[in-house]
């Protein structure tokens, strides 16, 4: 059992569900108000500066402020499609990983933004620093797409593609915006949140390169074996080299002449 298990038996009844459709509902209600002028986006985003300067409630308010403020009804509809996708992959994961660790992997990825984006006014004061809630979509689909690299979806509505692949291109993005930024505070701002994804998804990796070195160190552990075999078999590897004591034999499979050990054979039977 690890961490995240014993503290889901102890605090797993203060896990809320549908917590993204939560966030989207208050961002939709906070757009509405902008919509009225009583409140402007940069009122709302987090800027340490400002929150230095007595504006407390930017520690909160910028998790309930809109992505952005559509200009166009084709922005507009953009940023329906945006929530739309983000409720979407959010659903995925409370069905995969359970409502208290999804509320736990958005917190960890919150607070690490907010942590960031302090320690970095502080490393870069002479920036100001903000940060919007557009981090949360990123940190959502990162987890969606690890967890469910073969989804496709359609570019534009007509061009489909794997989610791994639109995650490989987002992060190549990424890493381009990443050494753009003027300073190393905006920097670790801008990557902070993101550790959230890498802490929930080590052992994941760890495993994935586990399996890459098994399956390296077996290819090459066949290639040595096969080297100046006369007789490999084409379903276990196994040759005359590395295993003599087995019974090789030949037959016909769509006009080629395949390689076949005794032991294959008899577990086919």
């Amino acid at each position: 059992m690890n961490f995240l298990d014993k503290l889901e038996k102890r605090l797993g009844f203060l896990a809320v569900p549908n917590v993204v459709a939560t966030l989207i509902i208050a961002q939709l209600f906070i757009y509405g108000v902008m919509l009225t002028g009583r409140v402007e986006l940069e009122g709302l985003l987090l800027v340490p500066k400002a929150v230095f300067g007595g504006e407390w409630w930017r520690l909160a308010s910028f998790m309930i402020a809109p992505p952005y403020v559509p200009m166009s009804l084709f922005q507009g509809l953009f940023l329906a499609f945006f929530w739309y996708i983000l409720w979407m992959m959010s659903n995925t994961l409370e069905e995969e990983w359970g409502t208290f660790r999804l509320n736990v992997y958005l917190i960890t990825c919150v607070v690490l933004a907010v942590v960031g984006a302090f320690l970095g006014q502080v490393i870069s004061p002479a920036g100001t620093i903000f940060v919007a809630p557009r981090f949360l979509y990123f940190c959502v689909f990162f987890a969606f797409a690890t967890l469910n690299p073969n989804i496709q979806f359609l570019i534009m509505f007509i061009i489909p593609m794997k989610v791994k692949w639109m995650a490989w291109i987002i992060l190549v993005f990424g890493v381009i915006a990443f050494l753009a930024m003027p300073t190393i505070g905006h920097r670790l701002a801008f990557a902070a949140p993101f550790l959230g994804y890498v802490l929930f998804f080590r052992d994941t990796f760890k495993k994935s390169l586990e399996s890459r070195q098994r399956q390296a160190q077996f290819e090459s552990n066949r290639r040595q074996a096969t080297e100046g075999a006369l007789h490999t078999c084409e379903q276990c590897g196994a040759s005359d080299q590395s295993d003599p004591e087995r019974d090789f034999r030949y037959k016909s499979v769509e006009n080629d002449m395949i390689c076949i050990c005794n032991v294959c054979r008899e577990s086919a039977t």
